[in-house]
């Protein structure tokens, strides 16, 4: 005899239920790692869109020092993007 001889396709109910935890384990790791991607992702553009925001409000703060015919508009959008910055 030649020895043990492989059977190939042939899937038990163990082998099976082995094979889908392992592919169950990786769809959740890679659906965690996309959300702490996309979750940095978030965080980061909420930072620029907050220091951008900053920055003009800076901006309008030294403008207003100045002075000039758009002391109404400044304030209100100066009272907006407090609002938005806190």
């Amino acid at each position: 005899m030649r020895g043990k001889q492989k059977t190939r396709g042939v899937h038990t109910l163990k082998r099976t239920s082995h094979k889908m935890d392992l592919i169950r384990r990786d769809n959740v790791k890679r659906h965690a790692a996309n959300t702490a991607r996309l979750k940095l992702r978030e965080d980061t553009l909420k930072h620029q869109r907050v220091s951008t925001m900053q920055r003009e409000l800076d901006n309008l703060h030294e403008s207003s020092i100045r002075g000039s015919g758009l002391d109404t508009v400044r304030l209100n959008r100066m009272h907006t993007l407090k609002k938005l910055i806190q």
